[in-house]
């Protein structure tokens, strides 16, 4: 057969090849590779190359080798797509075969191109192997290649979802930097949300305002909240703000948990002023601030108590700048007052509330009642609850609270009549409260607390028997120690009074029995 006329043949059949192979024909493929044979025409690279990119589309990575070893044998060298298609056929087998074609590649004397290591970051990639990942995105530039943008997006986002922030990142900024490509928004996302999870606040503003700012994408509510709570933890109250902004886009109504965080950041950024504010704007968005939310105020009050005089400064200055105070601030701080002051100066603070024009709430009586059971200080208790029921209903929990106020007195008599008030006003007294009754009545061998324990009983409270035994036990010590005091004194008594000697005899001996004896 001349040479041109081998040429042309060679060239149809390689073709039909592709044609077989574009179609998903992979018998076919062969058959016709056979048929070259049998009419004496040579396969060529190209045609292997069709062959074992047909094989790498429908993942026949074993074939693949085998296509490889005829063409060696046949004295065609394969080229670098050869065995991009042989890499890219084992992406859904053991990775351990891949070490042998690398080696193979090598061999032969084949350079891997960036479409080779697409191949393989890819495939290291789907594995969740992020060391050998890098590996060979490392290993291109010692071959001065530029990653193809599938390859780099895969390792970034591998990094980000194994909680590497920080190296994704530097993964985005590497490439952008080297390449005229950049990466896809989702990359962004990915970023933001590893950095968001793991409070790393360069990688959330770099992705921030990458995403907002430079692609006008708005992430949604809980990639805003993770936001919300970096900003928090490091003191990033414009970030916070634009978070917050951002839910307003989405249509995403404020709860606390959105500012919450906000007022944390405010305070570890020590813009005071402005986190007081915050209070107010929750309040004026139907929030009722808790004190979960004004917690950051005490942290800072307790790192550094000097600082407390400038926090109450500040409440009062800003109602004589007429600028809202929400009475959360003011139980904020009482509540820091509480946690790091001597108990005089709490005393002293709740008198602060006049003076920011503050009508106190339920939790402002409760923090200063609660105060006055650490002090025993009754007046100021009393004077608190009589407030209390001036300005609205007391409930459950103050109640309580006045009988555990009576009870920390020698004289405790008041309790009894808060736990009648408590049932005149329609609440069950508390087990923890009958408990603290009888434990302090059993202790003072009072007997009452016989009847407290019936009337526990008779509210549907369980009573442990170890608990009734616990009481009584009490009770008995408080007894025998009573009984001992009397004895005492008795004889302290008798060793003052001056008396003769057959009288101190007659003591002695016992009286009528001694002088029986005689």
């Amino acid at each position: 057969m001349p040479k041109t006329q081998l040429r042309t043949t060679t060239a149809r059949f390689n073709l039909d090849i592709a044609a077989k192979a574009d179609s998903s024909q992979f018998p076919a493929c062969f058959d016709l590779a056979a048929d070259m044979k049998k009419n004496g025409v040579s396969p060529n690279l190209s045609t292997y190359n069709t062959l074992l990119r047909a094989l790498a589309h429908g993942g026949y990575a074993v074939a693949t080798l085998a296509v490889l070893e005829d063409m060696l044998s046949v004295g065609v060298s394969p080229d670098a797509t050869s065995f991009n298609h042989i890499i890219h056929a084992h992406r859904t087998e053991p990775t351990s075969l891949l070490p042998f074609v690398l080696r193979k590649m090598e061999e032969v004397g084949v350079a891997p191109n960036a479409t080779t290591f697409t191949h393989l970051i890819t495939r290291f990639a789907s594995d969740e192997n992020l060391e050998v990942a890098l590996q060979h995105l490392h290993a291109m530039k010692a071959h001065n290649l530029l990653p193809e943008i599938a390859a780099a997006q895969a390792v970034i986002i591998l990094a980000a979802k194994q909680g590497y922030p920080r190296l994704a990142l530097d993964l985005v900024i590497a490439f952008e930097a080297e390449s005229i490509r950049k990466v896809e928004d989702f990359v962004w996302l990915a970023c933001l949300h590893s950095s968001a999870t793991n409070l790393y606040a360069d990688g959330v503003l770099k992705s921030w305002y990458a995403l907002v700012t430079d692609l006008a994408i708005s992430p949604d509510e809980g990639l805003c909240t993770l936001v919300l709570h970096t900003a928090a933890r490091n003191g990033l109250p414009d970030l916070a703000t634009d978070a917050l902004r951002v839910l307003k886009v989405l249509e995403v109504p404020w709860m606390e948990y959105h500012l919450a965080p906000l007022f944390e950041a405010f305070c570890r950024a020590q813009r005071f002023q402005e986190a007081f504010s915050t209070l107010t704007v929750m309040r004026q968005n139907n929030i009722d601030p808790t004190s979960h939310t004004a917690f950051p105020i005490i942290q800072v009050v307790e790192n550094n108590p000097d600082i407390l005089d400038d926090l109450w400064a500040i409440l009062t200055n800003m109602h004589q700048d007429g600028i809202s105070v929400d009475i959360s601030a003011f139980n904020a701080l009482l509540r820091a007052s509480r946690s790091t002051q001597p108990i005089t100066r709490v005393l002293a603070d709740y008198n602060t509330l006049k003076s920011c024009g503050l009508v106190p709430s339920a939790e402002t009586f409760h923090l200063f009642i609660d105060v006055c059971i650490s002090a025993g200080n009754i007046a100021y208790g009393e004077l608190a609850f009589r407030q209390f029921k001036e300005v609205g209903t007391p409930d459950h929990d103050v109640f309580g609270k006045m009988v555990i106020l009576h009870l920390t007195q020698d004289v405790y008599d008041e309790a009894f009549l808060y736990l009648e008030e408590m049932h005149s006003a329609g609440h069950v007294p508390a087990q923890h409260l009958y408990e603290a009754i009888v434990i302090k009545c059993a202790t003072m061998g009072d007997a009452r607390y016989v009847v407290a324990l019936d009337e526990m009983r008779d509210v549907g409270h369980t009573i442990d028997p170890e608990f009734s035994f616990h009481a009584t036990e009490l009770n008995d010590r408080a007894l025998a120690a009573e009984k001992a005091a009397a004895e005492r004194a008795r004889v302290e008594a008798l060793r003052g009074v001056e008396i003769d000697g057959a009288a101190r005899k007659f003591i002695e001996t016992g009286g009528l029995s001694g002088l029986e004896e005689k």
